[in-house]
């Protein structure tokens, strides 16, 4: 698989059309009305939609090398694999050895070899968007997650896989 000797050589890969147009499109809209002083939601439905959709999960499966994946939801969580949907056409990746990312396409990059900040980028190119091996011994972490879970405003439908990725079901 081309993606996968990309990371193997370069520490990066880029997964095209991961998410569709539609759940990038949807996000994109939703923060971009948020009021300035409204707290961004993590629980968002819109956001719980693109973690649970089956090709960005398989994507970072894959790059990480387990089926037990959490999603990234706070600062503190490990994550020496990051990764951004593009949310634009034609948005330069931030390395050398790529050009082009289009809306909808995933990129993933080993953090200790790429640094990048794709929160640095402009208007609104990228959704940063980030999974790690499964820690459900972590107790302290664990509960932190489901804190923040249950004090959400928001409370998404998760499927069997968002309940495992959020670390409320076990792998």
């Amino acid at each position: 698989m081309r993606e996968m000797e990309c990371w193997k050589q370069y520490g990066f890969a880029l997964f095209p059309r991961a998410v569709t147009h539609f759940y990038a499109l949807r996000y994109l809209l939703w923060v971009k009305e948020l009021p300035v002083d409204q707290p961004y939601d993590i629980h968002h439905q819109y956001l719980w939609d693109i973690r649970m959709h089956e090709p960005v999960y398989e994507a970072f499966s894959e790059i990480l090398g387990t089926t037990a994946l959490w999603a990234h939801l706070c600062p503190g969580e490990p994550a020496a694999v990051k990764g951004g949907i593009c949310l634009q056409q034609s948005v330069q990746v931030p390395v050398k050895q790529w050009s082009i990312a289009n809306i909808g396409d995933l990129f993933i990059y080993n953090a200790e070899e790429c640094r990048i900040d794709l929160d640095a980028m402009p208007d609104y190119s990228w959704l940063p968007l980030t999974y790690f091996p499964a820690a459900p011994d972590n107790r302290s972490l664990l509960k932190e997650r489901l804190r923040s879970w249950k004090a959400s405003p928001h409370q998404a439908y998760l499927s069997a896989r968002g309940h495992k990725l959020l670390g409320s079901e076990r792998w």
